[in-house]
């Protein structure tokens, strides 16, 4: 869907939406709606340009401990990769929830989609700071299916992108992994949960694809 220049749609406790111009970039995800502003101005010498998540539904307490020590693992084993965000606890049109003021990065696409192909093999073979980015993902994300059958989340729409500054960016903040082991500890398969999973380990061997083919 195209932008749309807007005001913030919900109420935000912790924020001052009248005042706070901002555009709708996405509305698509399952836990999250996203807006892009450019923040309020200081003096008129600099603009804070930041992304908003608020989460779809009522966020418990739990729930959201479970989001930010998913961000901190992220940000601390990918580093540069994972833009830098604060998690609130706020209410949301009356209601207890989490927003996420995380840093903005412009998506120029996404890396993980086996149709972006033809554009991502030049240009892996030219950006090595995106390659060195691309292989420490992998790496860890290997890592973490291969010793507690988490399996990182690029299922979701451009969670794993170049941005306009030809670097690897991980744009996703909430749900971020899925759990293997659960598909064998219920009763039955859950289909959903279980394409979300297959897609994400799918992408992540064209990955490694990539990364052999555009192998300098």
């Amino acid at each position: 869907m195209g932008k749309e220049y807007d005001r913030i749609s919900s109420d935000i406790q912790c924020l001052n939406v009248r005042k706070l111009p901002a555009t709708l970039i996405s509305n698509r995800g399952a836990h999250c709606i996203v807006w892009q502003t450019g923040g309020y101005k200081k003096h008129r010498k600099f603009n804070l340009d930041f992304v908003i998540k608020r989460h779809r539904l009522s966020c418990t307490d739990r729930e959201v401990q479970i989001y930010q020590r998913d961000y901190l693992r992220l940000k601390q084993s990918l580093q540069d990769i994972i833009p830098s965000a604060i998690f609130v606890r706020t209410r949301v049109d009356g209601e207890p929830n989490l927003m996420v003021l995380a840093r903005t990065y412009i998506p120029w696409f996404n890396i993980a989609n086996p149709s972006n192909e033809e554009e991502a093999l030049p240009l892996l073979g030219k950006l090595k700071k995106a390659r060195t980015q691309l292989e420490r993902f992998v790496s860890v994300a290997r890592e973490w299916r291969d010793r507690e059958s988490k399996v990182i989340d690029l299922f979701g729409i451009d969670n794993l992108v170049l941005d306009k500054n030809h670097q690897i960016r991980y744009l996703d903040s909430f749900g971020v992994f899925f759990h293997e082991d659960v598909l064998h500890l219920i009763d039955g398969v859950d289909p959903e949960l279980e394409e979300k999973i297959d897609l994400s380990l799918q992408r992540m061997e064209y990955l490694k694809y990539l990364l052999k083919k555009s192998r300098p």
